[in-house]
């Protein structure tokens, strides 16, 4: 049996699986009730949802985690910190998705022209490259992050590849890039993905300093939190074993 420990926080959450690159993935906020040296055990909490940001956890509900799934937070004033940046964050997000929507993507430019006939290659000399409304968000590591972006002159296409560059031409995969047919175009999205860019600075720097339980831990970072006494036996390990009566003797010469 693994000896128990005291939390170091008294709150820690995780990010669900995050599911498209304007869409910040859903957390769960859980009450940390004890530790062993490699997992703790959390009662998971269901605060109400901000925005757009959505919030999943059953009340009451318990479940031992690793450590390096979670992390952590200090007090709830915290966490309504962190809640406030990453609702301007989606909001910035939501902004930056509407504007790259109304953006042409290449090749559905390029497949509309060609329903109707019309054969240019390319479809326009500029282009925009972000991820599409449409892309599904693959890697695990990015939790925050927000896509990349860049413009570039276009040289051509084929069905899958598009050839772009200024100086040279660089071949590419044709699925991230939108057409950008004026200036207005690119200072438009561009605007948009700035002070998304920034809102997502500062959150990732709030991650960075709420920090992964198991790095918090190694670094001693919420050393002078204090906890109240008898947190960590809230939830018993096993239940008290009850003695045994011993059965009753009679002794020499005694009758009943």
């Amino acid at each position: 049996m693994s000896a128990r420990e005291s939390p170091i926080v008294p709150i820690v959450f995780w990010p669900e699986e995050r599911k498209a690159p304007y869409d910040l993935p859903a957390l769960t906020r859980a009450t940390t009730l004890y530790g062993t040296p490699t997992t703790i055990r959390v009662r998971i909490d269901k605060p109400d949802p901000i925005d757009l940001v959505k919030f999943e956890g059953v009340p009451r509900a318990e479940k031992t985690a690793r450590k390096e799934t979670l992390y952590c937070c200090p007090d709830l004033a915290a966490w309504d910190t962190f809640m406030a940046e990453l609702s301007d964050y989606q909001r910035l997000l939501t902004a930056l998705r509407d504007a790259v929507k109304a953006t042409p993507h290449y090749a559905h430019r390029r497949d509309e022209l060609e329903r109707q006939k019309v054969m240019t290659n390319p479809v326009c000399r500029s282009g925009i490259a972000i991820a599409p409304v449409d892309k599904t968000w693959w890697s695990v590591q990015q939790r925050w992050s927000i896509t990349a972006i860049r413009r570039a002159r276009i040289h051509r296409h084929s069905l899958h590849n598009i050839w772009v560059g200024d100086d040279d031409e660089r071949q590419e995969n044709i699925s991230d890039w939108h057409c950008c047919l004026t200036e207005a175009d690119w200072e438009r999205v561009n605007a948009a993905y700035k002070a998304a860019k920034a809102a997502a600075v500062v959150v990732e720097r709030r991650v960075n300093d709420l920090g992964k339980y198991s790095a918090a831990a190694a670094d001693r970072r919420y050393k002078t939190i204090k906890r109240a006494a008898g947190d960590v036996t809230e939830t018993p390990m096993f239940g008290a074993k009850k003695a045994k009566a011993k059965p009753k003797t009679k002794r020499a010469g005694v009758t009943a």
